[in-house]
Formats: structure tokens, C-alpha cells, sequence
């Protein structure tokens, strides 16, 4: 069989004679073309394959070459392109376009500089040149370039076609039936988004066989054909839709799928509504549920608390206080960041003492936190800990001893804490407020009881979403990266557990992301559902 093959390969490659000319007359290839395992679909491809000289061409996109693990740049000033292998990944895309390819077409001989891996090619010497269709570069699937420049498994045989096989991290595309949104999973089946007669509905399928899906709900009435998104909480699963017919009366409804594959309205712990001015909120956890009213044409914030079955009015503070940040329930306290409204403070860090009823504040300028317990060097014991910032910096506060000591300083940029995750070691995440930095850092903040820096996971000059699931912190930029081909970046505090160059679909994204056991769930468009193992 490799006898087999490598006379195939070596009549593929067999060279023709020909004059450099301008233009290449290009064909589309007739033969099944599979790139990591996909199926390239060429008849309504707005970039398909091509054959020029008997060889396979592959169009030089963004996403194909990085699903192929290759970097690519283009130097206006010098008018080079520039190739080089890599280990950027990102989900695979077909391009499909509502026109459907005809035989041939064709191609211009690309007449600008080019490296590969920092070589230089002569593309006038080449006899299977650099090409240009449709104002994208076409690159030969030479041994030369496939194999020895790249390290891509090239194989063909008459039965099955051409096979491109590279040797970067390739996520898995999920073949769900009529999806059109977000996915989640229990471990024995996907729930998710999809469509059926124009209207919204809730899939359930089994992971072992996705042909087939039932349906959970129809979600029936005026929901804006928006899809819907999903929720874990407590080992069970929630998903949210909106509802109403304009964005002043549109509110988030909830529903929790129970074993049998039904679904019941019930908000979960953590959730958020809003309507025509009332919004109301829910957080917490198995012990303590915390609710949060703002009253309509009213900035006070009016808190309770069920404890047991126990509904608690907290006391109202004094003035007109308005929660502006995340709630965060620790050690039978509730923290809570606000604004005083009447004397036009800065917002503050605030706690309600389940204790005492009672709300008060305690720190100062803090607009992010993070709690969590730490060492306290002064009295030798476990504390609680609160990260937080601070006019730029990060600062570590101990609440036994009410001491504060500075972690980090931004030099002046004013960055925010928007989030944090790990257990020895902290990972915080600063951003400026006008959103053109980003700092992901990680500090070991349990051995030496000080919380220095270890290792700076991302610094980027692009706006970037920050989401945190389980014990992992979910980054996406506006932009790439500096310095790398990343847009998607998820981290477990210590260490880069999954990077990628997609494109996930803005806003929603952060809507779509959802984590079971360690594997991660994303959506690059409405209908492509991407799962990462992150372990």
C-alpha cells in the first residue's frame, strides 16, 4: 500500500514544462479533498481548491491556513508574504457561498515577494507557483512545501482522494442537526439551539449518536428568534431566552431541564431580569441565595437573603446606594460593589453580614474583586483575602487584620480587576476602562504570603471579554493578541490550556461558552458548535 501511494504521489508531482506567464488556467478539483479529518466541500466554496499542473492548490484564508497550522503576514511596505509553520489552531470553516463553482477559471502568477519559514521564493523560477484567485493566494501542495517545509501527512489514493493531515491541535466541530445556537451537556446528552418551522426550540441527542434529536421545549411566542444560551449550575442545566417585542418590555426567561428531557420555567441561583426600568437579579449558592431589587425611577438597591428556607430583609443603607458591580457570596458574607449616589463617591466594596442583617462598607475605590482565602503572615493563619483594585493597583486586603499590601502596579493606566480564578496561585485579569489593555497575570499568592507575580499570561493592546467557568478563565480580544495569532485564550492559572485563532461570534459568544468535566463548549457561528478538551 505505501509502494501504492508513493507512486501515486510521485505521478502527482511529476513535472510539466511550461513559460512563466501572468495568467494560470486553474481547474476545480474532481477528486474527495480531506483536511484533518473534514471533508473540503468545493462545488459552493467561495475559496475552493484548485488543481494547476496536476497539482492541488490550497487557498491561503485566514482560517485555512490556520487550521493548518500556518502564520501568515503580509508586509505592505516591502510586499511580502510571508508563510511560516505553527502551532495556532482554529476550528475548521467552509466558506460556503450561495454560488456554485463552475470547471475552471482563471488564476493570476503572483508577482510579489514571498518567504516560507524565512526563506525566500523566487516565484518566477518556481514550476508551481504562487497563484491568486478571487484576491486570495494559492499555495502548491508540493512534497516540497507539504511535507518538508510544513510536516503535513499528504496522501492520495483513487478511492479516497487527497488527505492534508497536519500536526497541530485540531478542535472537534460537533455535527449537531438544525443547530442555531449555544450547546450544553450532561455527559450523556447535547442540549441545544436550534430551529425548527422558523421558530426557536430546545434540542436533547445522544452523545453517542447525534442523528437523531428530540425536542425539548418549543419555545413558542414572541422570543425575537434569538437563540437560546445555557447555564450550569448545581450539576444541573439551565438555558435563557428573551422574550418580549422591544428592547424597553424584553426580559430573560428561564428553564431547568430535568432528567427525563423536559424543561420547567425556574430561574437558577445566579440569574439576572429586567423590563421597562425593574431589573432584579439572583445570586449564590447551595446555602445562601441572595436577591437584589432596583425599583423603578429608584437607584436604591434593596437586598435579601434565604438561608434555610428563611427569607431575610437586609437593613437598607443610609443615602442613596447603587450596586454597580458583581455580587460575591464567601464565608457568610455577601460582597457587593456600589455607588453612594448623593455624595458622587467612588464605588466602594460592601458587605452584608448574615450575622447582623446589617450592610456596611469596608473598602474604598474598588471597582473589581476577588475573594478567597490566603495566608496571613502577621497572625500565621488561613484569612479571608480579597484582591481588589485600587486607582491601578492590585491590592491583596486581609480581613483579619484589616492590613493592605500592594501586589501589582499598572504604572499609571488606570486597569480594573474584572476577574480572578485559581487556588495557590491567583490569576487576575486588569483592564483599563476605556478597554485598549489587557493584563492577565498569575501570582503565587499562598507560598509566600505577599502575592508575587509568576508568569504574565496575556498582555494585549486590544479590547478584550472575560468570562470565568469552573476553575478556568475564558478570554476573547477584539483583535489578535501581540505577538501571536490568538484571539481565544483559556487559562487555569497556571498555564495556557487553550489558545486559538477564532473568530467567535460576537455578542453572543460569551453567551455560548459552557464547560462539563474539563471540556469546553464554544460556537464559532450559529451553527458550528466547537468542544475542546482542556485536560
Amino acid at each position: 500500500m505505501k509502494k501504492l501511494i508513493a507512486i501515486l504521489l510521485t505521478i502527482l508531482m511529476l513535472p510539466t514544462v511550461s513559460a512563466f506567464a501572468a495568467d494560470a488556467r486553474v481547474t476545480i478539483p474532481s477528486f474527495t479533498v480531506t483536511f484533518n479529518g473534514a471533508e473540503v466541500e468545493n462545488s459552493y466554496r467561495q475559496f475552493p481548491l484548485i488543481v494547476y499542473k496536476d497539482i492541488t492548490y490550497v487557498p491561503m484564508t485566514y482560517f485555512d491556513c490556520r487550521y493548518l497550522g500556518l502564520k501568515t503576514d503580509w508586509n505592505g511596505e516591502t510586499s511580502t508574504l510571508s508563510i511560516e509553520k505553527s502551532d495556532v489552531t482554529t476550528a475548521y470553516r467552509n466558506y460556503e457561498w450561495q454560488w456554485k463553482n463552475g470547471e475552471t477559471y482563471k488564476a493570476s502568477i503572483c508577482n510579489f515577494n514571498i518567504e516560507v519559514n524565512g526563506k525566500a521564493i523566487d516565484n518566477t523560477k518556481e514550476e508551481y507557483p504562487l497563484l491568486t484567485l478571487r484576491d486570495v493566494t494559492y499555495f502548491p501542495l508540493t512534497w516540497r512545501f507539504a511535507v518538508d517545509e510544513f510536516g503535513w501527512d499528504y496522501n492520495f489514493d483513487s478511492k479516497n482522494g487527497l488527505s492534508v493531515t497536519s500536526d497541530n491541535f485540531h478542535p472537534e466541530a460537533l455535527n449537531l442537526p438544525h443547530l442555531n445556537g449555544g450547546v450544553a451537556t450532561d455527559g450523556e446528552y447535547y442540549y441545544y439551539s436550534g430551529d425548527k418551522d422558523d421558530k426557536i426550540v430546545v434540542y436533547r441527542v445522544s452523545v453517542s449518536d447525534t442523528s437523531s434529536p428530540e425536542i425539548v421545549t418549543d419555545l413558542d411566542g414572541n422570543h425575537n428568534n434569538r437563540p437560546v444560551d445555557f447555564i450550569k449550575e448545581n450539576g444541573n442545566i439551565y438555558f435563557r431566552h428573551v422574550v418580549g417585542s422591544s428592547p424597553i418590555f424584553q426580559r430573560n426567561q428561564y428553564y431547568k431541564i430535568l432528567p427525563d428531557g423536559t424543561a420547567i420555567q425556574e430561574n437558577p441561583i445566579n440569574y439576572s431580569y429586567s423590563s421597562h426600568g425593574y431589573s432584579e437579579f439572583g445570586a449564590g449558592n447551595e446555602k445562601i441565595k441572595v436577591k437584589g431589587v432596583h425599583p423603578y425611577f429608584d437607584s436604591a438597591t434593596n437586598f435579601s437573603y434565604e438561608t434555610d428556607g428563611v427569607v431575610t430583609e437586609v437593613k437598607p443603607l443610609p443615602g442613596r446606594v447603587r450596586r454597580t458591580g458583581s455580587v460575591s457570596i464567601f464565608n457568610d458574607r455577601i460582597y457587593f460593589v456600589a455607588t453612594d449616589l448623593n455624595t458622587d463617591n467612588d464605588s466602594a466594596l460592601y458587605y452584608i453580614d448574615i450575622g447582623t442583617d446589617e450592610a456596611k462598607k469596608l473598602i474604598d475605590n474598588v471597582h473589581g474583586f476577588y475573594v478567597y482565602t490566603g495566608w496571613d503572615n502577621t497572625t500565621g493563619k488561613d484569612s479571608t483575602m480579597i484582591l481588589y483594585d485600587n486607582n491601578g493597583k492590585l491590592v491583596r486586603y486581609s480581613e483579619v487584620t484589616g492590613e493592605t499590601s500592594v501586589i501589582e502596579h499598572s504604572g499609571g493606566e488606570g486597569l480594573v480587576l474584572v476577574g480572578a480564578t485559581g487556588q495557590q496561585e491567583i490569576v487576575a485579569v486588569m483592564k483599563t476602562p476605556n478597554g485598549d489593555r489587557t493584563l492577565v497575570q498569575s501570582f503565587d499568592d499562598y507560598a509566600s504570603g505577599h502575592g508575587s507575580r509568576n508568569i504574565t499570561l496575556l498582555d494585549t493592546k486590544t479590547g478584550t471579554t472575560v468570562r470565568k467557568l469552573d476553575d478556568y478563565l475564558c478570554v476573547y480580544t477584539a483583535g489578535e493578541m501581540q505577538g501571536e495569532e490568538v484571539r481565544f485564550l483559556v487559562t487555569d492559572g497556571s498555564s495556557e490550556c487553550y489558545k486559538s485563532s477564532d473568530f467567535p461570534m460576537p455578542p453572543s459568544f460569551f453567551n455560548a461558552l459552557y464547560m462539563h468535566e474539563n471540556t469546553l463548549f464554544y460556537s464559532i457561528d450559529k451553527h458550528t458548535a466547537i468542544k475542546v478538551n482542556l485536560k
